[in-house]
């Protein structure tokens, strides 16, 4: 039982210490024009905003850049055993595919409210190829209904809206 506790306890100071408040540096104006509907297995469901996201076919190893909706859309906080009460959001991005492993590629994904208030944020500077990530957000951080997701490289960006019930 005590190894259970101090494990919950060491997930909730990850999620505290990563998921705090950063600004991003962004000087652009949020303008959001709705969400894409998706379910918990990432199929679009309802509503598509046009604007939002940039599709590829996760099961194609070299597709490019890309960043799926994420899902679920809308989601909602869940009370979880590990991370409390918190909402999971699952997303898949694609870099270019180098089979040499020579020509890495880095990636910056953040979701950020509409007053520029960093609630997630992750890097990688080893992309190559599709890949697939789910996280917990803690719902104390989530302060506005609808949020943006961002994937940055130096080459390539794309972004697309998250609504937080």
């Amino acid at each position: 039982m005590l190894l259970l506790v101090s494990i919950r306890i060491f997930f909730l100071l990850l999620l505290l210490f990563f998921g705090c408040d950063n600004p991003t540096s962004s000087d652009e104006t949020v303008i959001f024009s709705g969400i894409t509907e998706t379910d918990f297995n990432g199929n679009m469901t309802g509503n598509i905003d046009s604007d939002d996201w940039c599709p590829f076919d996760m099961s194609v190893m070299d597709s490019g850049y890309g960043l799926n909706p994420i899902y679920p859309n809308p989601v909602t906080a869940q009370n979880s055993e590990l991370f409390g009460y918190s909402y999971q959001i699952c997303y898949q991005y694609s870099t270019p595919y180098d089979s040499t492993f020579t020509n890495l590629n880095h990636i910056n994904i953040d979701i950020v409210s509409v007053n520029n208030d960093t609630i997630y944020s992750f890097e990688d500077n080893f992309a190559n190829g599709p890949f697939g990530s789910c996280t917990f957000i803690a719902d104390t951080l989530v302060v506005d209904s609808i949020y943006r997701m961002y994937l940055t490289s130096d080459d390539w960006n794309c972004f697309g809206d998250i609504e937080f019930q």
